[in-house]
Formats: structure tokens, C-alpha cells, sequence
């Protein structure tokens, strides 16, 4: 599998795949793909996601993906942060071979979902306006707002606040959440609100379950995500 990530206002994210290679994707940020591509709806993640892979004998075929708005976009080694990397579902395009990903965590009061990324392979995300990174210390704290976390590393520990306060006219919480070091926090600049992006509560029949998981997915070690 090789990528490349073209672009800055909305950038774009170009996968081309082998024989047998395949990608799992967030459907709403498929551009475009090749003819020769199979793809397929993909269970977990609430039913949001397609499974593309390369079914032709020779060559290679490429799959396009965006971030569908304006922000950034960037690609994650998961061996690079010791195998694991948690996200916010919304931040999430696609997962190659070698990475799951499945729910982390629900926060209902804030409508904030957390996905954990497995694996030794790529993981790309996609964050709304400016990125940054910020490296914590062992028991560095920090408070941010939810919506505004991208990423975090496994190692980051992430507990809500109580409220502080209410505001007087809305009667809505701070949506703020304590993040404790060691590891590294990625931020984005525009605030995802709640529901932007739901995913469709969707659960594939057993038939459909079987059949993804026996669709020659050697990319996946084994694992079906």
C-alpha cells in the first residue's frame, strides 16, 4: 500500500493498493475509486464504514478519499506510538492493513465517542481547521475541550469534568475534560459538535458478517476489526 496527501483547504488522500490489499474507510469521505475495486459495506463503528479492496489479478488500483471540509489531514504509523492510538469517531478516514479499530469509550453528556486504533500499519485522520501537536509530561495535566481533541496516545489519560458552571440562557455544560500526561494530544482548531456526524446505527445479518470476514482479508492478519 502506498498513499499520498495532496491539498490545504480540504485535503484529499490518495491510497493505491496491491492484489489483495484493502482499506477500510469512513464511506463519507470516499471520492472516487477505481474500477476494479471491490467494495463493501464493513461492520462496527455503528455501520458508517466500506471495506475497499484490490480484487485484480495484476497492478495496482487507487482508491480517494477527503476530508469533506476544510481542515487538515495526516497519516499515523501506529508502530511509531506503540501500537495504539485513540481518536475521536468524527476524526477517523481509514484504516489500512494491520490496523483495527473499534468504540473506546462513549461520553452520551457530551455526545463524544473515542475509537481505539490497533495494529503495526497506517491510520489516517482528518481534524477541522488547524492541527497541533502538544507533548505532555509524566502527570502533566491539561484541560481542553472535548470536540477539539483529534488524537491522543494510549498512554494519555482522558476523564471528563464535572460542571463548573451553567450557562444562564442555554443551561448547557462546559464540555471540558482533564487530559493527563505522558503522551502526545493532537488539537484541532474548529470545535466538532455533537451529531455533526453520527453514524447509522446499522448491524449487518450473519450471512453479511460471514462473508466479510471470509473475503480473503489477509491484509488484516486474521483480525476482523
Amino acid at each position: 500500500m502506498t498513499f499520498d496527501l495532496r491539498g490545504k483547504i480540504a485535503p484529499f488522500l490518495e491510497v493505491s493498493l496491491v492484489q489483495g490489499e484493502g482499506l477500510i474507510c469512513d464511506r463519507s469521505c470516499v471520492l472516487q475509486y477505481d474500477h476494479g475495486l471491490a467494495v463493501k459495506a464493513w461492520p462496527g463503528l455503528g455501520g458508517s464504514r466500506w471495506l475497499v479492496v484490490n480484487t485484480q489479478s495484476e497492478g495496482e488500483a487507487s482508491v480517494m478519499l477527503t476530508t469533506a471540509e476544510p481542515g487538515c489531514a495526516g497519516s499515523f504509523k501506529l508502530s511509531d506510538y506503540g501500537g495504539k492510538l485513540i481518536c475521536l469517531a468524527d476524526s477517523l478516514m481509514a484504516n489500512g492493513p494491520g490496523v483495527t479499530a473499534s468504540y473506546y469509550a462513549r461520553f452520551a453528556n457530551l455526545g463524544l465517542s473515542l475509537v481505539m486504533l490497533e495494529g503495526d500499519g497506517w491510520a489516517f485522520l482528518r481534524s477541522r481547521g488547524d492541527v497541533f501537536e502538544y507533548r505532555m509530561a509524566a502527570g502533566e495535566k491539561l484541560c481542553v475541550r472535548a470536540q477539539n481533541v483529534a488524537a491522543i496516545t494510549a498512554t494519555v489519560d482522558f476523564e471528563p469534568i464535572a460542571p463548573v458552571c451553567e450557562m444562564a440562557e442555554t443551561g448547557e455544560m462546559p464540555e471540558f475534560v482533564t487530559l493527563t500526561g505522558p503522551g502526545c494530544i493532537w488539537m484541532q482548531s474548529i470545535t466538532r459538535r455533537p451529531g455533526s456526524q453520527q453514524p447509522e446505527k446499522r448491524a449487518p445479518d450473519n450471512a453479511s458478517l460471514q462473508e466479510m470476514r471470509t473475503a480473503g482479508l489477509a491484509f488484516l492478519n486474521g483480525s476482523s476489526a
